[in-house]
């Protein structure tokens, strides 16, 4: 799933000694799974974050002379700092791993001039207003009233796989599953405790707190639903007209506000139809969808192997009937298009977004060209689905990728 969250500001800037702290040991832990999978790419960025906090740090050491100390050992660490990332780039994972001893061997020794409950503080934040912190987790938010949690840096604005779910999802539908025939279906979420997940138990991700993804196990009728809540406490409603006579998986893409973690729980529609086999799984760099032309080109070029674990840029170009450039694209869910993409074991599930930050005038339009990052959590085959506004109009288009070890 895609992690493109915005880092925080407060990550950037920190102010006074335990946040500093909390970032530097936030980011080096990163760095030390992302070194574990792997992704040595996305090793510069996370260890970046250290920096500001290592500037902040040496007046605030105590006591006082312990800042002429401080001056030495900051540099030091600048200088590991730059060797992780000159060696992720590289791609030496050995001269990653050293570098990363030598810079928790200097931070211990400047942990020295800090009381150590400072250095080992965690930070509390406002799920909905970063900038409200605390390093008192019963601190409510002075704006909002919200109880505050635990800050993370994610560790990939790439791909981070869905934690575990705590949430359990059932769906009831008024009709059978049958093809072209409008159905409504109602979920329920509940905690694990049973009780009821309500919209105020979640966070608000790209305009929606709760998306719906929907496909068949032939993976050729995808769905993209946001439900309503009905006058029951956890219940949601939503309706689609599916193609096929076929059972259905329905993923709830949700982030509970208690854990602040992306889960993708999900539950069947039963159907009297079969489930169908994967059709038509060579690679599928082109697409059409309402007259217009999707076509998809990979850094490397198409004849370079897309690699499980491993991230690839990518484009989406888009042309109408004549060929011309198509600049019209409407912000949809507060993005130019949303990219979702199935795996052929029926459970893993991948949603991107183009790069850059979130379009929030409506007035905007995008296009011709949208870029993205892809990471394949797995080997094996893809159906993505680009899903875009134009004129109004919902359009799907599809493509194929096949993903190697």
């Amino acid at each position: 799933m895609s992690a493109d969250t915005p880092i925080s500001p407060s990550i950037l800037r920190p102010v006074g000694a335990a946040e500093c702290w909390n970032v530097i040991r936030l980011a080096t832990n990163n760095v030390e799974l992302l070194l574990k999978e792997n992704r040595l790419s996305e090793i510069p960025v996370q260890i970046s974050y250290c920096s500001p906090a290592l500037r902040t740090l040496p007046p605030l050491a105590a006591p006082p002379e312990a800042f002429a100390k401080m001056e030495p050992l900051v540099q030091r660490s600048f200088t590991s700092v730059n060797a992780i990332a000159s060696a992720a780039q590289q791609g030496n994972p050995g001269g990653v791993t050293g570098a990363l001893a030598g810079l928790r061997a200097v931070l211990q020794t400047m942990a020295e001039g800090f009381d150590p409950a400072v250095v080992a503080a965690d930070i509390f934040v406002c799920p909905m207003h970063s900038d409200v912190l605390s390093s008192n987790a019963k601190t409510p938010c002075v704006k909002c009233g919200m109880s505050l949690l635990t800050r993370r840096i994610p560790y990939s604005f790439i791909y981070t796989a869905p934690g575990e779910p705590t949430i359990r999802l059932t769906a009831t539908a008024n009709a059978p599953v049958e093809a072209g025939k409008k159905i409504e279906v109602t979920v329920r979420m509940e905690k694990a405790d049973k009780s009821p997940l309500l919209l105020a138990d979640l966070l608000e991700i790209h305009t929606q707190p709760i998306h719906l993804l929907i496909e068949e196990p032939g993976l050729g009728d995808y769905h993209h639903e946001h439900p309503t809540p009905t006058t029951t406490p956890g219940e949601y409603r939503f309706s689609f007209t599916p193609t096929k006579t076929a059972p259905y998986r329905i993923w709830a893409d949700i982030v509970p506000v208690t854990t602040g973690l992306q889960e993708l729980p999900f539950v069947d529609l039963a159907s009297s139809g079969n489930a169908d086999a994967i059709e038509d799984q060579e690679n599928r760099f082109t697409s059409t969808a309402g007259g217009y032309r999707f076509t998809l080109t990979l850094s490397g070029g198409e004849r370079v192997p897309i690699k499980a674990g491993k991230a690839r840029s990518m484009g989406i170009t888009i042309s109408d009937s004549e060929g011309k450039p198509t600049t019209t694209l409407e912000p949809l869910m507060n993005a130019f298009a949303h990219l979702v993409g199935f795996c052929d074991d029926y459970k893993t599930v991948i949603h991107l977004h183009p790069t850059g930050g979130d379009i929030l005038d409506p007035k905007l339009r995008g296009g011709p060209s949208l870029g993205f990052t892809l990471f394949a959590p797995r080997p094996g085959f893809i159906r993505l689905y680009c899903q875009v506004s134009i004129g109004g109009r919902m359009l799907f288009a599809l493509f194929n990728l096949n993903i190697e070890e």
